[in-house]
């Protein structure tokens, strides 16, 4: 009879001891209760409470704030914690989170912009430049202005396209070639004849290549009455005209 009691004495001892979850009551061994490193209280929640408590701080507070689940304890979450008690849906998820964060702490890891890129990788100045190529989908980035790379220009040109000089000052230049042209070319005043002719040098007395028709550069009056009448056959605004018409 004493050693039945005996038995069963050890039977009770060895038996794990429970507790009530604070969350769903539900009873549970003492050992199967989640215990954080960090935390100095008693564990009162279930594995399977404290997995739904981390899925929740998750999406409510980011991966950084999540908290022990216990009324009052202020201990933050580890990796190792989240890695251990939560779903596995639920830590890929955290660990996205943490890695991306801890990747835009270095200050040469870029971020691909591509559409639908969710890659990344560490761009530094000097061999690529300006340049930052994907190396998982090959998109192209300018990370000086951080926008699609400008094709074919350096930044400086980029920014002079872009803030509209460079379309004034390539308009002035037309204008200024227009101007020069009109200087040195003129069309022909023979008889149905719309033949440009260009001047660079020499004596005023023209003749037109296509029609023959012969004039002068800076009256345009015709060679024929001057060679009859004289310089006065010049209009009256010319250098060469006189009143000496013969």
């Amino acid at each position: 009879m004493q050693q039945e009691e005996e038995d069963q004495i050890r039977r009770e001892m060895s038996r794990p001891r429970t507790r009530d979850c604070a969350v769903c009551a539900k009873t549970v061994a003492i050992p199967e209760f989640p215990a954080l490193m960090n935390c100095e209280h008693e564990p009162q929640v279930c594995a399977d409470c404290f997995k739904d408590w981390i899925a929740s701080e998750l999406d409510s507070k980011g991966w950084k704030d999540m908290k022990c689940p216990e009324a009052g304890c202020k201990v933050l979450l580890t990796h190792a914690d989240v890695q251990e008690y939560a779903a596995s849906e639920v830590y890929t998820k955290f660990d996205g989170l943490s890695a991306r964060e801890a990747l835009n702490d270095d200050p040469n890891f870029k971020w691909c912009r591509g559409p639908k890129c969710k890659s990344g990788q560490i761009h530094e100045n000097g061999v690529d430049g300006n340049i930052f190529r994907c190396v998982a989908c090959g998109f192209r980035v300018c990370v000086v202005h951080e926008d699609t790379w400008h094709e074919g220009e350096t930044c400086e040109e980029y920014d002079y396209r872009k803030s509209g000089k460079k379309e004034k000052d390539q308009k002035a230049q037309e204008a200024a070639s227009v101007a020069v042209i009109s200087q040195m070319t003129k069309k022909c005043p023979g008889k149905n004849c719309t033949y440009n002719i260009e001047k660079n040098d020499g004596c005023d007395h023209m003749t037109c290549l296509k029609c023959r028709h012969e004039f002068c550069w800076l009256c345009l009056a015709p060679y024929g009455p001057i060679r009859k009448k004289g310089n006065g056959a010049h209009k009256t605004s010319c250098k060469y005209h006189s009143n000496n018409i013969t």
